[in-house]
């Protein structure tokens, strides 16, 4: 077992990263939550796979019931967030009562939201099951919805009380799914962790202490910076451009973010920031895990880089590979940009 600890404003929380933990979760929900009834919201994928075992662990101690939402992207939305609202009402959810977020990063992102804004504000408690919820959206608080066709632009700071990680889990994902939480876990490891970069050319079982590795790097950063303003924003590396390519291409988010880490690299080389190896380097590791490697032009994206969320009152943060393992955010003003890059916006 390893355990990590977010201190931050909203609220300290447990990581707990174990084998068979879901077999202990009503152990683990007793420690962080005293009143009765819990509600979990997750997937028709999902369901069949875990929500029996976690009903049955927690039954002898809770009241507790449940929504199941169809699976996928296009359940992140505001659709499906009214229908979720609607159904725990009738279900006569309370203030106090606990929301349980069991599934992958879509499953996260929208429990979170509705934890963030249902009777404003109740607490959630998180259990990603697959490798890119355990990478990204389980931890750190960001929650939310796609709309507008854009990534998460709304949305809200919201704090788990725990999160609980079951590596097993993993050993359920198809190739494809897996590999799309690697994409995640190379950025953790391209941004902040050479030594985890290191360890993945190897090709290593994924357990508990790569795991560890990689959130230590998400860790750090949050607690420096927990509502997205400084270093946090370092996070962010490689989704500048891949969100802008994700919808569009109907890539995975992981497999997105891979390609837009490629992107940033070149234009961080472009612009005498990243040293040149970091390409060839982060290029190979991904190949490893068959996260795609295509060579999409950044500067045919930057057009969509003014629409992102990242665009604070018209100035882009952009992040950049100094080194492997380092990073650095610069600042760009849509001027700026579009004087640098005249022919990309007219």
């Amino acid at each position: 077992m390893r355990e990590l600890e977010i201190n931050v404003k909203g609220g300290s929380y447990k990581i707990i990263i174990q084998n068979d933990s879901l077999k202990e979760i009503n152990r683990y929900v007793k420690e962080v939550y005293n009143n009765k009834n819990i509600y979990i919201l997750t997937d028709d994928v999902v369901a069949p796979i875990y929500l029996d075992t976690i009903i049955k662990s927690l039954e002898c101690d809770f009241a507790v019931d449940y929504v199941i939402i169809p699976h996928g992207e296009k359940s992140k939305s505001i659709t499906t967030y009214i229908d979720v609202c609607n159904k725990l009402i009738d279900k006569n959810i309370k203030r106090n009562n606990l929301l349980i977020a069991l599934g992958g990063g879509v499953i996260g992102d929208l429990c979170g939201f509705v934890a963030a804004t249902l009777y404003r504000g109740i607490p959630y408690l998180s259990i990603p099951t697959s490798l890119l919820s355990q990478m990204d959206s389980s931890i750190g608080g960001k929650t939310g919805i796609d709309f507008y066709n854009r990534k998460n632009i709304i949305g809200a700071f919201k704090q788990p009380i725990r999160v609980i990680i079951d590596p097993l889990t993993l050993k359920t994902l198809d190739e494809r799914e897996f590999n799309n939480g690697m994409g995640e876990l190379i950025k953790h490891g391209a941004i902040g962790n050479k030594k985890l970069l290191d360890l993945l050319k190897t090709k290593p079982e994924i357990d508990e202490n790569i795991i560890f590795e990689s959130l230590s790097v998400k860790k750090r950063v949050v607690e420096l910076d927990e509502f997205d303003l400084n270093e946090r924003m370092t996070l962010n590396f490689g989704h500048t451009f891949g969100h802008a390519i994700e919808l569009k291409y109907n890539y995975k988010h992981g497999e997105a973010v891979a390609i837009g880490m490629l992107m940033a690299i070149d234009m961080g080389i472009d612009l005498n920031i990243t040293n040149k190896e970091c390409y060839d380097t982060i290029k190979n590791i991904l190949k490893i895990y068959n996260l795609p490697t295509k060579e999409y032009n950044y500067k045919d994206y930057l057009k969509d880089v003014l629409f992102d969320k990242k665009n604070i009152a018209g100035t882009i943060n952009f992040i950049f590979l100094t080194e492997l393992g380092s990073s650095k955010i610069v600042k760009l003003s849509e001027k700026e940009l579009k004087e640098k890059y005249y022919e990309c916006f007219n």
